[in-house]
């Protein structure tokens, strides 16, 4: 019995070499190099909910109006009321315009408070 256990531990490096010398083997391995990674279907983005959608749109806006002083004239929500129910334009509105003034805020450190 023992030296069965011996053929098996003898054999079993043996038979790996005979399978990675195999030729057929050898194409299958050049040809799975060969294949690139398989194209997978594009993703679809995540939708937004109306608040985190008026974070941003109000901070982008505050971004473009604070940068060349131009209080509230790129300021327009209303522009996507259509877009949204009721109570997810309320919300919508509101994280708009907090964002809005924070960015504005943010961005017109060279506007003269006096105009």
């Amino acid at each position: 019995m023992h030296a069965k256990r011996c053929i098996v531990v003898l054999a079993s490096p043996l038979a790996a070499a005979a399978l990675l010398c195999s030729p057929s083997l050898m194409t299958q391995a050049a040809a799975a190099t060969i294949h690139g990674p398989a194209a997978s279907a594009p993703q679809v983005p995540a939708s937004k909910s109306p608040g985190a959608q008026g974070a941003l749109d109000g901070e982008k806006a505050g971004k473009k109006d604070g940068s060349h002083c131009n209080w509230g004239k790129s300021d327009n929500p209303e522009a996507k009321k259509s877009k949204y129910k009721q109570k997810d334009y309320q919300k919508y509105d509101i994280a708009y315009e907090a964002a809005y003034q924070k960015a504005y805020e943010k961005f017109d450190n060279s506007c003269d408070e006096d105009e």
